[in-house]
């Protein structure tokens, strides 16, 4: 009898090997809900002229929901017509054009999209294209995610849940009991597994469903999205898992047991890979969740069976033996799923942290009903020796429905995410924003400031700016902030790419030190502190001005300071003679445009306009006279710090005047 056990259990163990390295041969990185991390026009931000596009940003690839994937609503309600969402940013981000025209006024945005778990996220947010801020204060908090359908998709879930219990579990205790003589042929039950098998399709179709209609249980069915559903590995796995139970139900109608349990592991393995321990492990996670779902299933259907039998059997001999059987298939049971339940509640929350949120206190209610469930098993088995444990067998089922229950709603609760996390790429500037640079020996800083943010840039010698690769961990940045008032605090700086770190900042009214300490492996770092005057203010046509001036300006002296690191600023300038003309051209604004500029009055008085390439890595500051020269230059680029001054002949006109004064 334990040879039998031991090869059912053998045959069982080798098939969901067998089924989740298939699967996971053919997918990539799995993960679960996906998070918005920014939008443009930011959330809750302002723009001084209508947006040409919509861009959100997720921490994970994602499937656009449909039709109702991106939605903008203008301030009297009316729909923004927007082109078709295309995705970029490795599957991160997606991206919508606007066709239609944006006055001032507060404007909301509608989104859905599925990640790998194939729960469909939606959310809302606004922004305020022209003078609109106060109406976004006035109006309510920030913008809002949430699972699209929650109560349908955790009772779907519920009912999967429960179906893999009748069937891969139901056909387990059918095994334990049919070697037991029944009492009466007639008082054997009949199998539920037809049953579940019929549930756990049906489940797997309404959640197919979900994602096909964007959330919606009614828009799948009557309108449903097929380039939701076929068009990303959600929907594939939604369908892998339907047909996955469409095959288990064709195997039990048909008494093709074995069958029935291939089917039924491989539509568990489709949950292990969509499940949120996978959003940290792409292998560990799945194989964890699955390991897991299996057992719990076989534990409570078995035992579903057995108690079903005992009391057919009115707790006969054979019952009772029969149950001494499951006793000790439980206890190897009762081990799994608390082992790989607690392992797989590390992966996704801190012990010193599972009360702190949402997901946090259901998976301690889990593993609290767990525990109770163990105490029940424990507490039944020690009774069987002594007289048939129904009751407390029957208590022990009821509590495992309800672990059943919660591990549902635990599917469509947000797991806790690290918020010092990198990012996959920074976030676009909010409103009106500043470049400004420096150098911290041999590594260039260049710091793009905008509201309620900062995008610090570090790059040394050796930096390949066309890598892609969203890895900062050769670089090591720290900020710190000095208000115009003079108090200093860090600021928290998250990754955001090679070299790339952000952090949020509440600017103050007035000149704002960051300094950056910035070291990069296998160079020289060091600190810098560049000047960052609040609020930004744009001045395209200033730059213009700029440009027009230089270029007929005529012949003059250049000196010039080129440095590599900190090191070489001491070196004296070189004296060059040069053009307006030829100067202008050898510029990075020789067009009379950059991404980037603001304009503010420094200390002294004088005109300062910043530019800022972000692309490019660089950031200038460009001091002006009073007619819109330039008469020093100060250019941070990924491997120079380039200093010059200006000295211009005075005009002809302006010597006689002097002369005749001295006369």
């Amino acid at each position: 009898m334990c040879g039998a056990r031991a090869r059912w259990a053998a045959r069982l163990l080798a098939a969901m090997v067998l089924a989740l390295g298939g699967l996971l041969s053919a997918t990539t990185s799995a993960q679960a809900h996906a998070v918005l991390l920014f939008a443009s026009p930011a959330i809750e931000g302002a723009v001084p002229t209508a947006p040409k596009e919509i861009s959100l940003v997720f921490d994970v690839p994602v499937q656009p929901g449909g039709a109702r994937t991106l939605r903008v609503s203008a301030p009297d309600g009316k729909p923004v017509a927007l082109g078709s969402v295309t995705r970029g940013g490795g599957g991160k981000q997606l991206v919508a054009p606007v066709r239609s025209a944006m006055g001032p006024g507060v404007y909301a945005v509608s989104w859905e999209a599925a990640a790998q778990d194939g729960d469909v996220m939606s959310g809302t947010y606004r922004f305020a294209v022209g003078s609109a801020t106060a109406g976004l204060a006035a109006a309510g908090s920030s913008g809002e995610q949430r699972v699209a359908g929650a109560p349908a998709t955790a009772v779907l879930r519920w009912v999967l849940f429960a179906a893999f219990a009748l069937t891969l579990g139901g056909m387990v205790g059918e095994g334990l009991t049919a070697r037991r003589r029944a009492p009466d042929e007639g008082l054997t039950p009949r199998s539920w597994a037809l049953p579940g098998a019929v549930a756990g399709l049906a489940a797997s179709l309404g959640l197919a469903m979900l994602i096909a209609g964007g959330g919606s249980l009614v828009r799948g069915i009557t309108s449903p999205s097929a380039a939701a559903l076929f068009g990303g590995w959600p929907g594939m796995l939604a369908v892998v898992e339907g047909v996955a139970w469409l095959g288990a139900l064709i195997a039990v109608r048909l008494g093709r047991r074995q069958m029935a349990v291939v089917s039924l592991v491989a539509a568990v393995v489709a949950e292990g890979l969509r499940a949120h321990p996978a959003t940290e492990s792409a292998v560990w996670g799945p194989v964890l969740t699955t390991v897991h779902l299996a057992a719990a299933a076989v534990w409570i259907g078995a035992l579903v069976h057995v108690l079903r039998v005992g009391r057919a059997w009115r707790w006969a001999p054979p019952a009772r033996a029969a149950l001494r059987a499951y006793a000790g298939l439980a206890l190897v049971l009762v081990v799994v799923v608390l082992l790989t339940g607690t392992l797989s509640g590390l992966l996704l929350v801190s012990p010193l942290k599972l009360l702190d949120t949402d997901f946090g206190r259901l998976l301690a209610l889990k593993l609290a009903l767990v525990v109770g469930v163990c105490a029940l098993a424990l507490a039944a088995r020690w009774r069987l020796a002594h007289s048939a444990p129904h009751r407390l067998a029957r208590v022990e089922a009821s509590v495992l429905v309800a672990v059943l229950g919660v591990t549902a709603w635990l599917g469509v609760t947000q797991p806790p995410r690290d918020a010092n996390a990198a990012l996959p790429f920074a976030p676009p500037p909010s409103g009106n924003a500043i470049t400004v640079g420096g150098r911290a020996d041999q590594i260039g800083i260049a710091a793009t400031a905008s509201q309620g943010q900062v995008v610090v840039r570090l790059t040394a010698p050796d930096t390949d700016l066309s890598n892609g690769d969203a890895s900062s961990g050769s670089y090591q940045a720290g900020l710190t902030l000095t208000t115009p008032g003079g108090r200093s605090h860090a600021l928290t700086a998250r990754g955001c790419g090679e070299g790339c770190f952000y952090a949020p900042v509440t600017w103050r009214k007035g000149l704002n030190l960051l300094t950056v300490r910035a070291g990069a492996t296998g160079w020289g770092g060091g600190r810098d502190t560049l000047r960052v005057m609040w609020p930004a203010r744009p001045d395209a046509d200033l730059l213009k001005r700029a440009v027009k001036a230089m270029r007929s300006a005529g012949t003059f002296t250049l000196h010039e300071q080129v440095a590599s690191d900190t090191a070489r600023t001491a070196v004296a300038p070189t004296k060059l003679t040069v053009t307006g003309e030829q100067f202008v051209d050898s510029e990075p604004y020789t067009q009379g445009t950059a991404p980037l500029s603001s304009r503010f009055t420094d200390g002294e008085g004088n005109t300062v306009l910043a530019l800022g390439f972000p692309g490019e890595r660089l950031a200038l500051e460009l001091t002006l006279d009073e007619r819109d020269r330039v008469v020093r230059e100060t250019l941070v680029a990924p491997n120079h710090l380039i200093r010059r001054t200006f000295t211009y002949p005075e005009p002809e006109g302006d010597e006689h005047d002097t002369d005749a004064e001295g006369r």
